[in-house]
């Protein structure tokens, strides 16, 4: 029997043996060498995104209670002054009559902004004439008949009454003293009033679909220490101090601008004015500018942008802009 378990005893241990050689056991001394791994495909880099048609980097942003701020007419906002929008209700809708931007320091709109299209370019309700406190700035900010009595300067409309002659609630509005700047008479009913005259012109032709504006003077560039020539319409000496400011207290601007985007179909032109505040034109009361004259004091928008500081027609996508805004051309337009 003993001799019996040995032989098995031996057998198995064969058996043991045979079965690790198979694995093909690796000393200590051999080098284990890892398996080859396959080089990563480089990642494809990623296509840029092209830019969209309506593409608009510096757009004012959409706010509950601004319902208009989108309009092509709206500059780019700034922050520091108070947007305001004038609106009327028209056949059962609300629509913008003229926006603006208030500068609470100045006391003066920073621009106002309106368009013509078929409703608002009509011509069918009488001058308002009736001065009031503007209800939507911040109160106490708002010039009075007061602050314009007797200092030789004409209350200048920036968005003028005959602007917004399409319902006499509109009209009413345009006689709010934030809508007004003061300005030398004859540059107010005679200079300034060519303009106006032309870009009505424009805004109710049938040349175009829709005019959008953009009127102001400059904040950052007061007319100081000035003594006028002739007196005002109230019989004045028009007078500013060091400060840029009235007698009475109100920043009287050294420079006037327009801005005016026009739209027929998917087509648009541009054209800025920019004029400097003076009295000494030659025209007076209903004495009105020739388009000869008028046209010197042209100019394309980016170069009204330099001039001014703001970011006109932000709203329109950024190719149309760009192109529209880099050059004017006098023959797009009916002198």
């Amino acid at each position: 029997m003993k001799i019996l378990y040995r032989f098995l005893f031996i057998c198995l241990s064969l058996g043991l043996i045979y079965a690790c050689g198979k694995d093909n056991p690796i000393s200590s001394e051999q080098e284990i060498t890892p398996p080859k791994e396959e080089p990563e495909e480089p990642e494809e880099p990623e296509e840029p995104e092209e830019p969209t048609v309506d593409a608009n980097a510096n757009a004012n942003l959409p706010v509950e209670g601004q319902a208009f701020v989108t309009d092509y007419s709206v500059p780019h906002l700034n922050s520091e002054n108070t947007y305001v929008e004038h609106t009327v209700d028209y056949n059962n809708a609300q629509m913008l009559n003229y926006a603006l931007e208030w500068n609470a320091e100045k006391r003066h709109a920073a621009w106002i902004a309106f368009s013509f299209d078929d409703v608002t370019k009509q011509n069918t309700t009488g001058r308002n004439e009736e001065w009031a406190t503007d209800p939507l700035v911040p109160e106490g900010t708002c010039p009075t008949e007061a602050d314009h009595k007797s200092d030789g300067f004409d209350k200048g409309h920036l968005c003028a009454s005959n602007d917004r002659k399409f319902s006499a609630e509109a009209n009413e509005q345009t006689y709010y003293y934030s809508n007004m700047s003061p300005m030398m008479s004859s540059f107010n009913g005679g200079f300034w009033a060519s303009f106006e005259i032309l870009v009505q012109d424009w805004g109710r032709s049938e040349a175009f679909d829709k005019v959008y504006v953009t009127k102001g003077g400059t904040l950052d560039q007061l007319l100081v220490s000035f003594t006028g020539t002739r007196n005002g319409n109230d019989g004045v000496l028009p007078k500013t101090d060091e400060n840029g400011l009235t007698i009475r207290g109100l920043a009287c601007p050294k420079y006037y601008f327009i801005a005016v985007l026009a739209q027929k179909g998917n087509d648009f032109y541009a054209i800025g004015f920019w004029m400097e505040h003076r009295d000494d034109y030659g025209y007076e009361y209903d004495e009105f500018a020739p388009s000869d004259v008028m046209k010197k004091y042209a100019l394309s928008i980016d170069e009204l942008e330099k001039n001014t500081g703001l970011d006109f027609f932000c709203n329109l996508p950024d190719a149309v802009e760009d192109e529209v805004e880099s050059a004017w051309s006098e023959a797009d337009w009916a002198w």
